[in-house]
């Protein structure tokens, strides 16, 4: 997942004539922290304010078919992420 919102950034940066430093400067961190992050394991308020700097809704970072499911759950301080209704049933039953 991760590699792939590294790939989506850096193709939405190109599209709005941005630099991931001009990104990090908004979002007020050194670019070398974006980069990690977006090459990593991104928390999703680091997701967030990725997409508020670029002007698109956070599924727009991932890459994704109209009719794949993407879902990203946060309850209690645990991020969960399902693709498929089964996982997001899944996480619904164990909440």
């Amino acid at each position: 997942m991760s590699n792939n919102i590294s790939l989506k950034v850096k193709e939405l940066c190109r599209k709005k004539d941005m630099t991931i430093k001009q990104i990090a400067e908004k979002m007020g961190i050194a670019p070398e922290s974006l980069s990690r992050a977006i090459n990593g394991n991104p928390k999703l308020s680091t997701i967030r304010k990725i997409s508020e700097v670029l002007g698109v809704s956070i599924t727009d970072l991932f890459d994704r078919n109209e009719d794949e499911l993407l879902a990203i759950v946060v309850c209690a301080g645990k991020t969960q992420t399902a693709t498929t209704k089964a996982e997001l049933k899944k996480i619904v039953d164990a909440l």
